[in-house]
């Protein structure tokens, strides 16, 4: 393909493949973190409780759909591939590309191919394009309460998928190796269990609250720390 770079490309690949065990390492470290923020957002409930009894219909409907032969649909199986695809395509356009472009400005401004790295394979395992998708095109119609019962759905249509493809395997789980999938997956999906939750409640503010619960005791360890050696 003309407008195709394979030599910048491999380049970006070999400079992510680098990132793949720190960032494992430090997603399984933030984990117990990440399950603490959900747990306090959880205790939240009486404070947004028709958000929270939306956000668990919506994923209700995806359990009772996930325990019925639906999930075995040829349909259901093609739109998780389309899924998987789009977000592949949708992660090299809006990022690798201008990554591309930060880390070898010399390189004509080229479509960047990517011949696979750990991200772009794992994208569509903790990236929820099609609930992100189904998010914003209710947003202008539906209120609070029935946005809460679509994010509730997308996170858990997005979960069970997940671990449908992760039950049955798929050539990109493979070439991620069950380590990698351990360490980064699992903390990765918790995450978009957390924040989708807190967005389902409070919004863009509770996201960002959730963002601060996780790393909160990060912040007080590192004052701690701080104040330990400016005592010394």
């Amino acid at each position: 393909m003309a407008h195709e770079n394979p030599v910048a490309g491999s380049r970006i690949d070999r400079w992510i493949e680098s990132t793949k065990w720190p960032i494992a390492a430090i997603s399984a470290i933030l984990s117990p973190l990440i399950v603490h923020a959900i747990g306090l957002w959880m205790r939240r409930f009486w404070d947004y409780p028709v958000y929270s009894v939306m956000f668990a219909l919506g994923a209700t409907v995806v359990i009772v759909l996930c325990r019925t032969p639906l999930i075995q649909h040829p349909i259901i199986r093609h739109l998780i591939r389309l899924e998987r695809q789009s977000t592949h395509f949708l992660l090299s356009l809006i990022a690798l590309r201008p990554l591309g472009r930060i880390l070898f400005p010399k390189t004509p401004p080229e479509q960047w191919l990517s011949r696979g790295n750990w991200l772009t394979l794992s994208a569509p395992f903790f990236l929820p394009l099609a609930s992100i998708f189904l998010w914003f095109a209710t947003w202008f119609f539906l209120p609070a309460s029935l946005r809460s019962f679509i994010v509730g759905f997308g996170v858990a249509y997005h979960v069970a998928s997940v671990v449908f493809q992760w039950k049955h395997g798929t050539s990109e789980m493979r070439q991620l190796g069950s380590k990698f999938c351990m360490l980064f997956l699992i903390p990765a999906n918790l995450m978009v269990i957390g924040t989708g939750y807190a967005f389902a409640l409070n919004g863009f503010h509770g996201l960002a609250q959730f963002l601060h619960d996780v790393l909160q005791p990060l912040a007080l360890a590192w004052q701690m720390v701080s104040s330990l050696i400016a005592g010394k």
